[in-house]
Order: C-alpha cells, then structure tokens, then sequence
C-alpha cells in the first residue's frame, strides 16, 4: 500500500480536487484509489500495491493502435512465422495495421495466417510462402467489398453476448436463413447482459470526476419501467 499526503496554508485550494487530479494524471480512475481528509487538514491519498504494479498486457491480446506497437507486432509475427520471410516489410506492416485497426490482436492476425475463416489450416511448405501468400490468406478474412471481418477473438466475444442474452443464435443473419429455435432474451435477462456490457466498459475506461460527477446527477432521474 502506498499513501501521499497533501496540505496547503491556503485555504482556498481545494485539495480533494487537487488529489484526484494527481491520480488520474497517473492513469488511475477516481474509484481505485482512497482519498479521504484527516483531522490537521490534510487529504490523505492511498493507492493498493496491485495498482501499482499492474501486470503487462499479453503482447499476444493487447490492442495496437499506434505506428510503433504496429511495427513491434509486425517483427514478432514475421520472426515466428517461417512463410512471412520473404513479404516486403513495408507492405507487410500496410496490411496488419488495417487488421489492427479493426481491432484485431497478434494473436487474431497468427489465427488468420494460420487458418481459413472456416477453421481448415492453410497449406503449408516451401511453396506457400511469400507477398501473394499472405495478401491471398489475408484476403479470405476480408468482405467481397474490402472490408475486414470479425477476427476469431472478436466472434467468440460476440457469441458469448448473445449467449448471455439468449438472443437467437443467428441473429444478423439473411432472412431466408433458417430460423433458430432458440428464445428472444426476457427484458430481465437483456438488461442483465447490458449491465455486464457496462460494467466491462467501466473497467476498461479511466474514470474521470466529470463523468463520475454526470453519474450523479443523471442517477437520481433514472426510473425503470416498473418503478413508481
């Protein structure tokens, strides 16, 4: 556990406020840390070791969003992967910073390579290597339009949320497919899955005073449907 403390002769500053802005300026949210005021006047902050030493994301699973994480997941991937070695590096990067950037992990991009879109391996030996083999694998995970399809990471987090809903399973899908015979979520079962949606999304999202401030506010004015 450590702890700072914080005090001023003027009597003007307020020095909660100045105290959550110092942990938030450090990337901790306003609900994971203690800020509380002693009896001298001063305001006393504590910060649990596990928030101190937070564990390095997975490089295999964490998003990468700018040039550089782009650049080290592209040496990774060409290092590990024996048909990469003769793709330019340059066009190389083009191509896995438009997956990346639809949200898809290292570990999303190996799947790719490594499989068809229907779970079957990709041919492998001395002659599937190369830029035309990797556009061609890659291509099998893009739209007829260009557009990047849902990585395998990315399907079974969307399966999981209509499983959690009881949402039929083919949802999405054309209206001449086949209907499921699978119940539409109860109202008391969606809500529950879109409390789980939010509460992932607050976990995932450094917490301000502004906006813990407009959850207050806009709490109170909240009423279900079956409240009075």
């Amino acid at each position: 556990m450590a702890e700072f403390r914080i005090s001023s002769d003027d009597s003007q500053v307020d020095l909660r406020r100045l105290a959550t802005a110092l942990a938030e300026s450090q990337g901790w949210a306003r609900e994971e840390v203690d800020i509380w005021d002693n009896r001298r006047g001063e305001v006393i902050v504590t910060i649990n070791d596990a928030l101190l030493r937070r564990p390095e994301a997975d490089p295999l699973h964490r998003p990468r969003h700018t040039p550089h994480a782009v650049h080290d997941a592209c040496e990774l991937l060409r290092r590990e992967d024996a048909s990469l070695r003769g793709v330019d590096f340059p066009y190389l990067k083009a191509e896995s910073a438009r997956f990346f950037s639809a949200g898809w992990t290292l570990a999303d991009l190996q799947h790719a390579l490594a499989h068809r879109p229907d779970g079957v391996d990709w041919d492998r030996g001395p002659e599937y290597r190369g830029t035309r083999w990797f556009a061609h694998r890659l291509a099998a995970w893009k739209t007829p339009d260009g557009d990047i399809r849902p990585s395998q990471s990315q399907e079974s987090a969307q399966l999981r949320v209509i499983s959690k809903a009881g949402l039929p399973m083919d949802i999405g899908l054309p209206e001449d497919t086949e209907p499921s015979a699978r119940p539409v979520a109860s109202p008391a079962v969606a809500r529950s899955a879109a409390d789980d949606a939010r509460r992932l999304i607050r976990q995932n999202t450094r917490t301000t005073t502004d906006t813990l401030a407009h959850q207050d506010r806009t709490s109170a004015h909240i009423k279900r449907p079956d409240s009075p």
